[in-house]
């Protein structure tokens, strides 16, 4: 089965609610507050995937690593040993199994995928979704049509992410869950920018 490269990020459904965009913009800067409040913060992750018409597959676990503006590191748990890593321009994945590492440079959409989305601005996320809010979730809908559809957060009172999705298009979706957040210092380029071991295989997208 071809490994999926980048991580794409979906949230279980919640109850109907009304929506309001002011509700929206005060979940998303409370996220933001949440996670620029220290130089980095380190998360537990479970992660579901999706394919349209299919049940899910089964979940990974690991630790994410969050680090403002734009930086963001997966360690996936297993023997694979398997990280994904965006160092604020390009995405990395290496599986140290198959001795092969992963490069590219990603587009402004392929990076909302990511969980970046809790490190911007309102006024930057506003600009390009549409936001509806009500109680603990809100969600994002892009302006302008591409191969995302939606993003959907569960935000806690003080501005946590339990869960976030994106659903893509297609009707492809992953499901992340959040636990155990822990501020922590600086994190050098080097956790996000990663150089993989002498002989490892590197490709280019």
């Amino acid at each position: 089965m071809k490994r999926a490269l980048f991580p794409v990020l979906l949230l279980l459904a919640f109850p109907a609610l009304p929506a309001s965009g002011d509700d929206a913009q005060s979940l998303l800067a409370s996220v933001r507050r949440a996670y620029t409040a220290s130089p980095s913060f380190t998360l537990a992750f479970t992660q579901t995937y999706a394919p349209a018409g299919f049940p899910e597959v089964k979940p990974e676990k690991g630790t994410l690593v969050l680090a403002a503006p734009n930086k963001a590191r997966f360690d996936y748990a297993g023997a694979e040993g398997k990280v994904f890593s965006f160092d604020g321009t390009a995405a990395r994945q290496y599986v140290a199994a198959d001795g092969q590492m992963v490069v590219k440079n990603l587009t402004a959409e392929e990076k909302t995928r990511l969980p970046l989305v809790f490190l911007e601005s309102t006024e930057a996320l506003l600009a390009r979704f549409d936001a509806a809010g009500a109680g603990s979730e809100v969600t994002l809908t892009p302006k302008t049509r591409g191969s995302l559809a939606k993003i959907t957060l569960g935000v806690s009172p003080q501005g946590e992410v339990s869960r976030l999705v994106v659903l893509d298009a297609d009707g492809n979706r992953t499901t992340f869950t959040f636990s155990e957040k822990k501020p922590g210092p600086a994190r050098p380029l080097s956790d996000f920018a990663l150089t993989p071991p002498a002989g490892t295989k590197i490709l280019t997208e």
